[in-house]
């Protein structure tokens, strides 16, 4: 069940949340460019938006604050980190467009999302309606 959040972590989260939709719409891109055969494109941008996460970590302080409390919670946000430095890496690789595509939709994206629920339901734990399942 989430935590209750104080102002700071509330103000965090809700721009973290939304920096994930930003990376969200980047990898939906990236894997348009992949398509179009833009290869280049889409690993320099998959590296730089990934780059960007790895300090939003399982030991960051502020992020073990916030989902600690919860395994499962930690659980997800390793498995989207491990995606995320394997992402951050994508130009040194020597992945085929295809094995490139496959990384993007069935361990990136999918660990995303997954994420996103997460920390969604974080977002909203101390608003006025009860967000404990």
């Amino acid at each position: 069940m989430p935590v209750q959040l104080n102002e700071k972590q509330k103000v965090f989260l809700k721009q973290y949340t939304s920096l994930l939709q930003e990376v969200q719409e980047s990898a939906v891109y990236a894997g348009e460019c992949y398509i179009q055969g833009d290869d280049d494109i889409a690993d320099r941008l998959l590296a730089s938006v990934s780059t960007g996460l790895i300090p939003y970590n399982p030991e960051n302080m502020t992020m073990f604050s916030i989902f600690g409390s919860e395994k499962s919670a930690l659980n997800r946000l390793t498995i989207f980190h491990h995606a995320v430095t394997e992402a951050a890496a994508i130009t040194e690789k020597e992945w085929t467009t295809a094995e490139k595509m496959q990384f993007l939709h069935e361990q990136f994206i999918p660990a995303l999302k997954t994420w996103q629920d997460t920390a969604a339901l974080y977002s909203t734990s101390g608003d006025d309606t009860d967000a404990g399942h």
